[in-house]
């Protein structure tokens, strides 16, 4: 919901300033080896060209795993109304992957699918969106890892191969007043080979400078892939505020909490989120950028 780009590369310009944003995310907080999150991104906008331009780096651990990666975003926005827009955009990266076998403990030592040292391997990747937005309404649609089946990755090491993913996004801005207004959104997620993931978000936005809100995620196995009961009912709730410190400055917070599934007593997670949005040299439009 705070940091778009690193979903949908079609939102790279959308606040016609260079905004720079990072967040941290420590998913199930006191498990070792649980999943960690550090990302980094600024974008901009060419007014002339009506071109958004960003780059996005990122680095993703899990246990022994590492994955770090840096992609360029470009974005062409197409002027649909007097506020509305449909933005395309693409983004080219460079993964690179990394597990290492000193820190696993098999069961059996002799286990061949267990490599015994560190391994590593590098690839391309790619990124598409469709994003529309107005002054009220927002949707996008984003698709990752499309280089994913052209490229060989039974190179005898063990690593975890990518899957394309598929993002599906829509919200809205509703003013209850001139103080007060409410910003229900959803994410829709899905991988083609597990139970997809589905995000209900609501928000209140007060004086434009304070948000509180709240989320229900629950995963969604239409397709009956699930190997697991725990994966199949999974859900989770979350609880978020931002504050905007200064016109440009922003910090966010979202503690985010298992419900069932799994363990839901170990199972939090905590994301932190800041963002700076430059002061404008020249804005395009007049409507608000509410999303």
């Amino acid at each position: 919901m705070f940091n778009p780009i690193f979903i949908n590369p079609a939102y790279a310009g959308y606040k016609e300033q260079l905004y720079v944003q990072t967040y941290y995310r420590k998913q199930w907080a006191g498990v070792t080896g649980s999943p960690e999150t550090i990302a980094i991104a600024a974008d901009g906008f060419l007014p002339d060209q009506n071109i958004g331009v960003g780059i996005v780096g990122m680095t993703d651990r899990l246990g022994a795993m590492r994955n770090n990666s840096i992609y360029a975003k470009l974005s062409y926005h197409l002027r649909l109304t007097e506020t509305g827009y449909l933005s395309f955009g693409l983004g080219v990266g460079y993964v690179s992957s990394l597990i290492d076998g000193n820190l696993l403990t098999p069961g059996d030592v002799n286990d061949p699918t267990v490599p015994g040292a560190r391994n590593q391997i590098a690839y391309p990747d790619l990124k598409a969106g469709v994003f529309y937005y107005d002054d009220k309404y927002f949707a996008g649609i984003a698709f990752d890892n499309l280089l994913t089946p052209i490229l060989d990755f039974d190179n005898g090491e063990v690593m975890a191969e990518p899957r394309n993913h598929m993002n599906l996004s829509a919200g809205m801005w509703i003013d209850v007043n001139s103080d007060i207004a409410f910003r229900p959104s959803f994410m829709f997620m899905d991988d083609f080979r597990t139970p997809s993931r589905l995000d209900l978000n609501a928000s209140f936005v007060f004086v434009d400078k304070f948000w509180v809100g709240a989320s229900y995620r629950t995963a969604l196995d239409y397709a009956g892939r699930s190997l697991s009961e725990n994966l199949k009912n999974s859900t989770g709730i979350v609880g978020l505020i931002e504050i905007f410190v200064t016109d440009g400055l922003r910090v966010g917070y979202a503690y985010d909490h298992n419900i069932t599934g799994f363990n839901v007593r170990s199972f939090t997670t905590h994301d932190i989120s800041i963002g700076y949005l430059l002061p404008a040299r020249r804005v395009r439009s007049l409507s608000p950028r509410n999303f």
